[in-house]
């Protein structure tokens, strides 16, 4: 039987490696970040993980990015009150917002044990040259628009 000292964790652990796991969701203005959040919002809840949806403003590489932090927490509020009729876990979901470019925001957003969420349409991060995410990647497909009736 090995005994282990009661003490502090050693500095070079990184704080993410020892925080709760989550469900991390890059949320954007694309369509297939609503698909990318119910999938999240779901597997947060099979897995009994808390949900986090990031989203940047005012990113230069990004067109249709919301231009300032209140268009940016206004877009998360409406993305998921759209799912909390279906989901209402969602709720709980704790938001994030930054300025700038998205990869920036991924690496800090998503750490050691966490689930990293995208939507397809959405630039898959993980394929960027300099991104490499410490934790698994899914990328989630758009859902095809059933055609309408008549």
């Amino acid at each position: 039987m090995t005994n282990v000292p009661d003490t502090q964790p050693s500095a070079a652990v990184p704080a993410a490696a020892l925080a709760t796991p989550r469900v991390v969701v890059a949320v954007d203005t694309r369509p297939a970040s609503l698909d990318a959040l119910a999938w999240a919002a779901d597997e947060a809840l099979c897995r009994g993980m808390s949900l986090r949806m990031v989203t940047t403003f005012a990113d230069p590489d990004r067109r249709g990015s919301p231009r300032t932090v209140e268009e940016a927490m206004d877009f998360q509020r409406r993305m998921r009150r759209r799912l909390e009729p279906s989901r209402p876990w969602i709720e709980d979901a704790e938001l994030v917002v930054r300025r700038g470019g998205v990869l920036s925001l991924l690496a800090e957003a998503a750490g050691c044990g966490d689930i990293l969420v995208l939507g397809k349409t959405a630039k898959t991060a993980a394929k960027s040259p300099g991104y490499r995410p410490v934790c698994p990647v899914v990328v989630v497909p758009a859902q095809p628009v059933a055609p309408a009736e008549g």
